[in-house]
């Protein structure tokens, strides 16, 4: 557990402030040591940080907490904090519910996303990264490690709350009939920490008495639930629960569940109570099932004794039955009823019934329809049934049915039980060999019994003579189709008649009898069992027979003649002696072969298809099923590149609707060159301005070209901004051909181009757009290196006295700078100067005396830390004295002991200057053209200031080839 107000991180994080991450790619940082890591579980309530001196404030930073979760580092939580004090400790509270809860082996790290905050010092292992937005997980191991520095930051923790139960403890009361699944309660917990809302887990923990084998906790609802599969038992049961929160403090209480027995209820005793039943059952019998309802399970007894029931657990089954047992013997006129006493127990109460069971005396079996007699064909030789019995029984009871005699005597009949309940078949077997001169009639006398009782019948069957079958649609003539036959056909029904319906069979023979392609059936169908399509012969005649087993008629003829004899269309130019050859990217529909064929059945309609070997090939090629025509595809263009093989053979077949003819065509796909394509078709680099032969980042252009192997080049046309940049042939990378400035007078910021690719003979364009950045490549200059004032040595405070202007030759914020003064060389803070430049005095000249001369330094600095300087020399005049008063005046010119010697410099100069046009005369030969070395008077009269900076890019309005004399300021 954490002990309360804690420190993790680092104690004095003031101590800590030795530098930070400003003007570092570094935004993300992850404390390794040891004093940044968490050893317990609890939440952060306090943050302080220390951040860099002079940050504008407010500013943000998310402070973190990360953990190693095996394969990688996750976030625990994090706090976006505001820190507001640049020189001192920022102590930031975390109030409940946004607070991160830490576990054992965390660590402290942060996030600076609105900039650098947090400070540093010398200290232990750490690891840095750049995040471009929120990381919820980040692979800390391999990110920059460092070892020598700690961060100004540390956490404050404070230890859980323990959480408690609500309603507990309780005692609830069940009955034991309640069923699997019911919720007899569900727990209410709490938590001081609101960031336990959602975090709390039950478990149950321990019982008495049978709680664990009967109750459940569904962890998830916190409800108590019934177990499936349990009969409950009375009595007390108690359940010991345990809330636990995510830093594993936990409470724990007790649930008792009382269970209350409820006695079995006979159910099925309440809608029936009672059967009747006949005398004659014998066998075991289920007259009852006992339908009983209680929770825990139950027996059922027979109370009565004596009887012929039983009560006992059906077959396959848990449910009790009342039962007539087996062998019962019950006589009406002895009992006529049976009342049963019955009790159920489920071992805590018993239930007790009545069931009754009445007896029915039994009645006997009625013959229904005899006696009876029926007509047979003395030829009959298949098992017939006669006549079809049927008994009819009060009682339902199952009756058996025999013959007792035949007159005369034979054993060619008999009886048997039919698939209905309680009817017979009277059977006269097969091949009786019935004679009708001999036995004309039969006499059956048959008796049937229900086991008690019996009844009788007499049946009767004549014999009749038999008569030949004859023919009622033989002799005939039919016709069948060459081509719309097909095999099993049934080509012509043979008709007859017989007055006994004796079953027939029919033969035949056929002439030609060579591969005759008919067959009868015993039915009288004559079939085709060959398919006749392609034959010749024109017409076949068949001779039939029929027979009823004691007479034969026939033969009869029918005639079949055959119709629809086709010829077969023939391919008259293929195979063609080599291949078809057809170009990629052809027309979509274009016709490339026309089928040719010959057919003597000239009013024959053709009909034309193809398949393909590879199966593509019908994605290129179509064939007009009309006309024969082949030609590409109306919708798929033909890619040899994309294609499955460069050639496909194609299988092209011609059918007249009866029979067909096929020859294969080949094509060979042939190759063409394509253009290459840019993908992307706009791109943009960004350059510093700078000199020519920089070369720019990698465009990344994307393009493609369908024809493996191209060799492929760049070229570039930037329209009107020609000479500013080239390109390479084999890389298309860009670089500078010119030196570029951004701050020049009418140069520009952005360049539109058009880049070219192309495989040796096709091309394609696309759009780069340049960006030229602009760099601080300038120093701000002051309009003189040396500004000189004569000031009165009591001259007001405050008041400006002189101008120091200086200019940057930089566009935007690198053209912006500020001014200061460098006058430690004095002592003291005398001078000031304003953000125009205009120098004022901020404190009194009069330590300095009458006389007196002072210098010092004025600093023009710009945005990127450039400066320029120059010397300001101040004069403090002397005054004239007497014994007796003093009258302060301005000391005269000559009196100054510098001005002198700068009028001496002056004639020097003025001297060189009427003397140097008569040389340059002389030089020229007294003409006009200058012959010097350019730069001459450059070199030697421009002010030392430039030459120092001669190797820098000059400002704007400024010429390499100008100069200027010495200039000399003053004022009084």
């Amino acid at each position: 557990m954490c002990i309360s107000n804690d420190v993790i991180g680092e104690q004095n994080t003031r101590s800590e402030d030795g530098d930070n991450y400003d003007g570092d790619t570094v935004n993300a940082v992850l404390n390794f040591d040891d004093q940044y890591k968490f050893l317990c579980c609890g939440f952060i309530y306090t943050w302080e940080i220390y951040v860099r001196r002079d940050v504008t404030t407010p500013i943000n930073v998310k402070v973190q907490a990360w953990y190693d979760s095996g394969t990688t580092w996750t976030l625990r939580g994090e706090n976006d904090i505001t820190a507001t004090d640049d020189r001192n400790e920022n102590v930031i509270v975390i109030t409940p519910g946004n607070r991160i809860r830490v576990f054992p082996n965390d660590y402290i790290g942060f996030y600076e996303y609105a900039g650098s905050v947090i400070t540093y010092g010398g200290g232990d292992d750490y690891r840095t990264a750049t995040f471009t937005t929120d990381q919820t997980a980040f692979d800390w191991d391999t990110a920059t490690a460092g070892t020598n520095r700690d961060h100004a930051i540390h956490a404050r923790i404070t230890p859980s709350e323990i959480p408690a139960f609500t309603n507990l403890d309780d005692t609830v009361a069940i009955s034991n009939n309640e069923v699997a699944g019911t919720v007899i309660f569900t727990l209410a917990a709490s938590d001081s920490d609101p960031e336990d809302a959602t975090q709390l887990t039950v478990a149950h923990t321990g019982s008495t008495g049978f709680a664990s084998a009967f109750f459940e906790l569904d962890t998830t609802t916190w409800e108590v639930k019934i177990r499936s599969g349990v009969s409950l038992s009375p009595g007390d049961h108690t359940m010991t629960l345990r809330v636990t929160d995510p830093c594993s403090r936990s409470s724990s209480s007790t649930l008792t569940v009382r269970v209350e027995n409820d006695p079995p209820v006979i159910t099925s005793l309440a809608t029936s109570n009672s059967i009747t039943i006949s005398e004659d059952l014998t066998a075991e019998t289920l007259l009852h099932t006992l339908m009983v309802t209680d929770s825990t399970p139950t027996t059922c007894q027979l109370d009565s004794t004596g009887v012929p029931f039983e009560i006992k657990t059906k077959s396959g089954s848990t449910d009790y039955g009342i039962f007539l047992s087996a062998g019962a013997s019950m006589d009406y006129d002895t009992q006529n009823a049976y009342v049963l006493d019955l009790s159920c127990t489920d071992t805590f109460d018993v239930t007790t019934g009545v069931y009754t069971v009445y007896l029915v005396r039994n009645e006997p079996p009625t013959i229904n329809g005899l006696p009876r007699a029926t007509d047979m064909q003395e030829d009959v030789v298949v098992e017939t049934t006669l006549y079809t019995l049927s008994v009819t029984d009060p009682e339902s009871t199952v009756v058996t049915c025999d013959v007792t005699a035949i007159t005369p005597n034979t054993n060619i009949m008999f009886i048997k039980p039919s698939s209905n309940f309680n009817e017979f078949d009277i059977v006269l077997q097969s091949n009786p060999s019935l004679q009708y001169d001999v036995v004309r009639t039969y006499r059956l006398d048959i008796q049937c019994s229900d086991g008690r009782r019996t009844d009788s019948g007499v049946f009767f069957m004549n014999v009749l003579r038999n008569k030949p079958p004859v023919f009622l649609n033989l002799q005939n003539v039919t016709t069948v189709s060459s081509v719309a036959s097909y095999i099993g056909q049934i080509v012509f029904d043979v008709e007859i008649s017989d007055p006994e319906n004796d079953q027939v069979q029919f033969s035949m023979f056929c002439v030609p009898s060579t591969n005759c392609p008919f067959e009868v059936y015993h039915s009288g169908e004559i079939v085709l069992t060959r398919s006749i399509e392609g034959e010749f012969v024109p017409a076949y005649d068949l001779y039939v027979y029929v027979t009823d087993g004691k007479s034969t008629t026939g033969p009869r003829s029918l005639t079949v003649h055959v119709l629809d004899i086709n010829y077969v269309p023939v391919i008259k130019n293929l195979p063609l002696p080599s291949a078809l050859v057809v170009s990629e990217n052809s027309l979509l529909g274009l016709s490339i072969f026309q089928i040719s064929i010959q057919d003597n059945d000239g009013h024959d309609t053709h009909t034309y298809s193809m398949t393909s070997s590879p199966s593509d090939g019908v994605l290129y090629f179509d064939i007009d099923s009309a006309t024969g025509l082949i030609s590409t595809s109306a919708t798929t263009n033909i890619n040899y590149e994309a294609v499955s093989s460069t050639s496909f053979t194609f299988t092209i077949t011609v059918s007249d609707t009866k029979d067909s003819a096929s020859q294969n065509l080949t094509v060979i796909i042939a190759n063409q060159n394509e253009a290459p394509v840019f993908t992307k078709t706009s791109y943009a680099l960004s350059v510093d301005e700078g000199s020519a032969g920089t070369i720019l980042g990698d465009p990344g252009y994307l393009y493609q070209d369908e024809d493996t192997g191209d060799t492929h080049t760049f070229s570039m046309n930037c329209a009107s901004n020609v000479g500013y940049f080239s390109i390479a042939p084999t890389t298309g990378f860009i670089s500078l051909a010119t030196d570029i400035d951004v701050d020049a007078v009418g140069s520009a910021t952005s360049y539109t181009c058009t880049v070219k690719v192309s495989d040796g003979s096709l091309t394609d364009s696309a759009s780069l757009t340049i960006n030229v950045n602009n760099v601080n490549d300038n120093t701000p200059r002051f309009s003189n290196n040396l500004f000189t004032y004569y000031l009165d040595i009591n001259y007001p405070l405050n008041s400006p006295f002189g101008s120091t202007v200086a200019t940057d030759a930089d566009d935007g914020t690198f053209g912006n700078f500020i001014y200061s003064i460098d006058q430690i060389s004095l002592g003291t803070e005398t001078f000031g100067i304003q953000a125009n430049g205009d120098l004022y005095l901020k404190n009194s000249l009069t330590s300095y005396g009458y006389g007196s001369s002072i210098s010092f330094i004025v600093q023009a600095t710009d945005t990127g830390s450039l400066q320029g300087t120059a010397t300001v020399f101040i004069v403090i005049p002397q005054t004239t004295t007497t014994t007796t008063t003093t009258t302060d005046r301005p000391i005269t010119f000559w009196e100054y002991p510098a001005n002198p010697a700068w009028v001496i410099i002056a004639g020097l100069i003025g001297l060189i200057i009427m003397v140097l046009p008569c040389y340059m005369c002389y030089k020229n030969e007294f003409t006009c053209e200058w012959r010097g070395r350019p730069g001459d008077y450059r070199e030697r009269l421009q002010e030392p200031s430039e030459k120092n900076q001669k190797k820098d890019k000059q400002p704007k309005g400024y010429s390499n080839g100008s100069w200027k004399a010495w200039k000399w300021y003053e004022q009084q």
